[in-house]
């Protein structure tokens, strides 16, 4: 990262926080882990792999991992609103500055895997469309997003890859009462040794926009072309998470948020960067109702810049020798609804 954009997230996060006070004791704290901050904003400038800015940072947050830093102090209630506003904020200037969204999701008791779209016709006339998951599935995944561009790739427990999966998907309006989304990608079946291009055109009713506070909880961490800014920024405004204290995440401090829904199948946990504010992971668990036990999703995630190094990793290569497959309906990479 040059001077200029560094520059640049300094300025934009003084405006967002222009006239802001500072509850009692963040002051303090802030002005004692100022130095490491500025070394660390330095450090990231002179390598160019960290977007970072003084006060309300932008950076790559890794989880776990990372040089160990000093013991944070208590987070107390009086904080929350604050560390709201922050990651709010945090999150505008990750989204205005398009940053790169990558997450490493581990599943318990759910396997990750791509999306299949089928269209089905019906004995009494019409069709329809099936979605469904389909392919290999994988114990955890590589996901990385931007712009409407995801890639997934799916590996077992040990780390060797089962798939991989890049591609794109689009909306328009297809007339008063519906929407038209397009989706084109190319995946690889690293157990079969196939790879195939795939392809979608699916009609969606437009419906009513639901009222935005009772949707706005974040979604699962898998393959999908969620905006996770514009989604965590839109759950925490309205009110969905409340403060749980501190937690070590690996050798990174991290502040914990807990989802106040009071029904549902799932609950949620977020945990932000107390240095940077932007979000380092996502839980979501669930009783699973085959029997199979309580079911965990956990996503760790990095934000970075995209950099011709970092757009790099949304495209696939295929394997030498892999045979290509033609049939209709092969997966493609996940879908958001």
């Amino acid at each position: 990262m040059n001077t200029d954009v560094a520059d640049l997230l300094h300025e934009s996060i003084d405006r967002l926080t222009e006239g802001e006070r500072v509850p009692a004791g963040l002051a303090d704290r802030a002005f004692h882990r100022h130095r490491q901050r500025s070394i660390a904003l330095r450090a990231a400038v002179a390598t160019g792999t960290a977007l970072a800015a003084a006060g309300v940072a932008v950076t790559a947050v890794t989880v776990p991992g990372g040089a160990a830093r000093p013991a944070a102090p208590r987070l107390t209630a009086r904080d929350a609103s604050y560390v709201f506003r922050q990651t709010e904020r945090a999150l505008a200037v990750a989204q205005r500055e398009n940053l790169i969204e990558e997450i490493h999701t581990v599943g318990h008791h759910y396997g990750l895997g791509l999306t299949q779209v089928n269209s089905v016709h019906f004995n009494g006339g019409g069709t329809g469309t099936v979605i469904r998951q389909a392919g290999p599935t994988a114990a955890q995944e590589m996901i990385w997003s931007y712009r409407g561009q995801l890639r997934e790739q799916g590996l077992d427990a040990a780390g060797r890859p089962v798939f991989d999966a890049s591609g794109t998907t689009a909306r328009s309006l297809a007339g008063p009462k519906s929407v038209l989304m397009r989706g084109s990608g190319t995946g690889i079946d690293y157990r079969a040794k196939t790879w195939w291009h795939a392809a979608f055109r699916l009609r969606l009713p437009a419906g009513a926009p639901p009222a935005a506070c009772s949707s706005a909880y974040l979604p699962p961490p898998v393959g999908s072309t969620v905006d996770w800014p514009a989604e965590i920024r839109a759950a925490l405004s309205c009110g969905h998470y409340r403060i749980a204290g501190r937690q070590q995440l690996g050798a990174a401090h991290a502040i914990k948020l807990v989802s106040v829904k009071p029904d549902g199948p799932y609950s949620e946990t977020l945990w932000v960067s107390p240095a940077t504010y932007l979000p380092m992971r996502l839980t979501w668990h669930w009783l699973d109702q085959r029997g199979a036990g309580p079911g965990t999703l956990t996503g760790d995630f990095r934000w970075l810049r995209p950099t011709a190094a970092n757009l790099a990793n949304l495209r696939v290569t295929v394997p030498h020798g892999f045979r290509q497959e033609h049939s209709g309906g092969l997966p493609v990479p996940g879908m958001s609804f």
